[in-house]
C-alpha cells in the first residue's frame, strides 16, 4: 500500500468534463487498494461535500479558489503577470498560494510516498524535484491545443497572442516533463510528442478508460434522424467543433438527409454558440445531469474537433453505449480505434457530411459499428484495468527514487541554475560536487585525487590488475537494474567453456534495492539482444561484496568515484569498465546510465557494454578461450 497525494486544480464534482471524470475514476480506483490524499479546488458551481461522499476511501482536502474567467479584470492581472513570467497565462492563472502550502507541509510531514500533479496546471504548486517522487499527469499535450487555436484565428492581435502563448507553454511543459520523475500521457502520440519537447524525461503511456456498466447500449428506440454532439461548451475545442458543424456540415447532412435534427449536449454554452444555434435550427440542452438519454436517442454520435489534445472521453462513451461514432482525425486521435471498423474518420466537410447521411439511412451499419466498439472498449478500456497499469507505474517511481539519492534541499534565498549555466559546469566538476553530496566531506576527500585526474584528462583507467591472477569479478552501476545485470550476464557468456570458466561473476548497485527486478526498458531491450533478465533481482552493493572481488568494474566516473569514497582500501582495484573496450580519454571510457532514456537508449548502451565486457573477457580468457566461449557479447 502507497500513500499517494493527489493533486488537481479547478475541482472534481460534478465529473461534468473528460478531464475530471477520468481523474475521478483513477483515483477511486488506486483508493481501494492505497490511502489517496486529494488536494483540489472547488468554486461556487462545485461540490466538495459530494465529492467527499462520492470517494468514501479517500482523504478529500478542497480548497476555495476561484480560477480567472476568461476576459475577466483577474484574468487580465493573471496575463499581466504572465508576460512577466516564464509560465503561460493557462499555468500561470492557478497558481494558489494555499494549495502551494497544504501541498508542502503533507510531503514535509512523510504523509506521501509520491505525488501525482494532475494537469499541467497543478505544477505551479508541485514541487516536481521535491523529497518524494512526482508524476506529472498530462491529460493533453497542452501546447499543441494552443498551436492548433492560433492556427485557426484569423484576427491578427489574437492570433498574436495565441503565437506567444503556445511557445511560451511548449518551453513549460518539456521542462515540467523533465523535471518530474514519470510523465503519463493518455495516448502513444502524445507521448511521442512530449519526448520531442523533453528527450530524456521518463514518458509512459496509460490509455483512457470507460465506465461499462454505466455507459451501455439502452433499450430507448433512437429517433429518426438524430445526431448529438457532447462536451463542456465553455471548451474553447468543443466550441469551435459545434460551429464548425453547424455551419460547414450540417447544411450538407440535411440536404441527403432531410430532417435531420441536430442537439448539442454540455455545459456552459456561449451566446455566440446559442445564436448561431437558433439560427440553424439545433437544440443546445446546456447543462443536464445524464447525457446518456440524449446519446442514447442519437442515431448517430459526432465528434468535429479541428483543436484538441489527449484522448477524448466523449468516444469512449458512445462506443460504450453501441453508438455509431463519425469523427474528425483530431476528434479520434491518439485512440485504439480502426477506421471503418469501429467508427468513421472524415475531415472534409463534404465528405463528413456524406457519412452521417449515409449512417442516417443505415440501422444496420450503425448497428455493427456500435457493437465493434462496445465490444472493445469493454474487453481493454476499463478503469479498474486502467488503474491497474497506473498502479505498476506509481510503484516503479517509488522504487527509481529510492534507489537514487535524495536531492539535496534547497536554500530559500538561492535562486535556480540556468540550464545554460549547467551546460557551462565541466563535467569533471559537475561529477565531484554529486559525489559530495552523496558520501560526504569525508570520504570525498580519498577518491579526490583520482576524481580530480579524471577531470583533467589523466585518469589511466585500466590501473595494474592482473587478470591471470583474477577468480572473482564484480561489475557496479547506480541500482543494478539496467547495467551491471547485463555485462555479468554476458561475461558469463563469454566465458562459458573457456579456460576462464571458473571465475566468479556478480552485479551489483551502488544504491540498488534487494529483490527489485530489472528495469522493463532493460527486459525489453535484453530481449531484442535474444538474452533474458527476466529472472534477475537487483543486490545492494556489500562491504563483502567489494573485498571478495580481484576486479570491480564501475560504469561511469561518477560510480567509480563513489566506489573509491566508500571504499578506499579498495582503490587499486576498480576500474572503469568502458577503458576496456577500446575507447580512451574523458565521456568515451563511461557507459552512462540510459534510466532517463527509453528502450533505444538502453539497446545503444548494451551495444557499448558488449564492447568492453569482451575486451574484459579476452584479459581473462585470452583469444583461444573465448573462441570456445562464443561469439562476442551482443553479437
Amino acid at each position: 500500500m502507497r500513500r499517494i497525494l493527489w493533486v488537481k486544480m479547478g475541482g472534481l464534482w460534478p465529473p461534468n468534463t473528460g478531464g475530471r471524470l477520468r481523474s475521478f475514476h483513477l483515483i477511486a480506483e488506486l483508493a481501494r487498494r492505497h490511502e489517496v490524499t486529494l488536494v483540489t479546488t472547488h468554486a461556487a458551481a462545485d461540490d466538495p461535500g459530494e465529492l467527499a461522499r462520492r470517494l468514501p476511501r479517500c482523504r478529500v482536502l478542497s480548497l476555495p479558489s476561484r480560477i480567472p474567467k476568461t476576459r475577466s479584470a483577474r484574468f487580465a492581472w493573471a496575463l499581466l503577470r504572465s508576460s512577466l513570467s516564464r509560465l503561460p497565462v493557462d499555468v500561470a492563472k492557478f497558481r494558489d498560494r494555499a494549495v502551494a502550502r497544504t501541498v508542502r507541509r503533507l510531503i514535509a510531514s512523510g504523509e506521501a510516498d509520491l505525488c501525482v500533479a494532475d494537469f499541467l496546471s497543478s505544477t505551479a504548486n508541485v514541487p516536481l524535484e521535491g523529497p518524494v517522487p512526482a508524476i506529472l499527469f498530462e491529460h493533453n499535450v497542452e501546447h499543441v491545443i494552443w498551436k492548433r487555436m492560433s492556427g485557426l484565428e484569423r484576427r491578427p492581435l489574437v492570433r498574436l497572442g495565441l503565437e506567444i502563448e503556445w511557445r511560451k507553454m511548449r518551453r513549460c511543459e518539456a521542462r515540467a516533463c523533465a523535471r518530474a520523475g514519470l510523465t503519463l500521457a493518455v495516448s502513444d502520440l502524445d507521448r511521442d510528442l512530449l519526448r520531442e519537447g523533453a528527450p530524456g524525461a521518463r514518458i509512459e503511456t496509460i490509455p483512457t478508460g470507460v465506465d461499462t456498466s454505466f455507459f451501455a447500449p439502452s433499450d430507448r428506440v433512437e429517433e429518426a434522424g438524430s445526431v448529438v454532439f457532447t462536451g463542456s461548451m465553455d471548451w474553447h475545442p468543443n466550441e469551435d467543433a459545434v460551429l464548425f458543424f453547424m455551419d460547414a456540415i450540417l447544411p450538407r447532412v440535411r440536404a441527403r438527409a432531410p430532417g435531420a435534427s441536430f442537439t448539442v449536449v454540455g455545459r456552459n454554452p456561449g451566446r455566440q454558440l446559442l445564436e448561431a444555434a437558433r439560427g440553424a435550427g439545433v437544440t443546445v440542452t446546456g447543462t443536464v445531469a445524464d447525457v446518456r438519454p440524449q446519446v442514447a436517442a442519437a442515431a448517430v454520435y459526432v465528434v468535429p474537433l479541428r483543436i484538441g489534445g489527449g484522448t477524448r472521453l466523449k468516444i469512449f462513451e458512445a462506443l460504450a453505449m453501441g453508438k455509431a461514432v463519425v469523427s474528425t482525425t483530431v476528434g479520434a486521435e491518439g485512440l485504439p480505434f480502426v477506421p471503418g471498423e469501429h467508427f468513421i474518420r472524415e475531415d472534409a466537410p463534404e465528405e463528413f457530411a456524406r457519412a452521417v447521411a449515409d449512417l442516417l439511412r443505415d440501422p444496420a451499419r450503425r448497428a455493427a459499428l456500435g457493437k465493434a466498439g462496445r465490444r472493445l472498449v469493454t474487453e481493454r478500456y476499463s478503469w479498474a484495468q486502467v488503474a491497474r497499469r497506473l498502479e505498476d507505474l506509481c510503484e516503479e517511481a517509488v522504487l527509481s527514487a529510492r534507489g537514487r539519492p535524495a536531492p539535496a534541499p534547497a536554500r530559500a534565498a538561492a535562486a535556480p541554475v540556468r540550464p545554460s549555466i549547467r551546460r557551462r559546469i565541466p563535467g569533471g566538476l559537475a561529477d565531484a560536487l554529486r559525489l559530495w553530496r552523496r558520501v560526504g566531506t569525508r570520504r570525498v576527500a580519498s577518491s579526490w585525487g583520482r576524481l580530480l585526474g579524471d577531470a583533467l584528462g589523466a585518469g589511466k583507467g585500466r590501473g595494474t590488475w592482473e587478470p591471470s591472477s583474477a577468480r572473482a569479478v564484480l561489475f557496479v552501476c547506480h541500482g543494478n537494474i539496467i547495467r551491471s545485470p547485463m555485462a555479468s550476464f554476458l561475461l558469463r557468456r563469454l566465458l562459458a567453456g573457456s579456460t576462464a570458466g571458473t571465475v566468479s561473476i556478480a552485479s551489483a548497485g551502488l544504491h540498488a534495492i534487494d529483490g527489485r527486478r530489472a528495469d522493463p526498458r532493460a527486459i525489453a531491450a535484453a530481449d531484442r539482444l535474444g538474452i533474458s533478465l527476466r529472472e534477475h533481482r537487483a543486490r545492494a552493493l556489500t562491504g563483502g561484496m567489494v573485498a571478495q572481488a580481484d576486479a570491480i568494474f564501475a560504469m561511469d566516473r561518477l560510480n567509480r568515484a563513489e566506489l573509491v569514497g566508500r571504499y578506499p582500501e579498495a582503490r587499486h582495484k576498480v576500474f572503469l569498465l568502458g577503458a576496456w573496450g577500446g575507447a580512451r580519454g574523458g565521456r568515451r571510457e563511461e557507459i552512462r546510465d540510459p534510466f532517463l532514456g527509453d528502450e533505444d537508449d538502453v539497446v545503444r548502451c548494451y551495444e557499448r557494454l558488449g564492447g568492453a565486457v569482451d575486451a574484459v573477457a579476452r584479459a581473462l580468457g585470452g583469444r583461444e578461450g573465448l573462441r570456445k566461449g562464443g561469439a562476442t557479447a551482443c553479437a
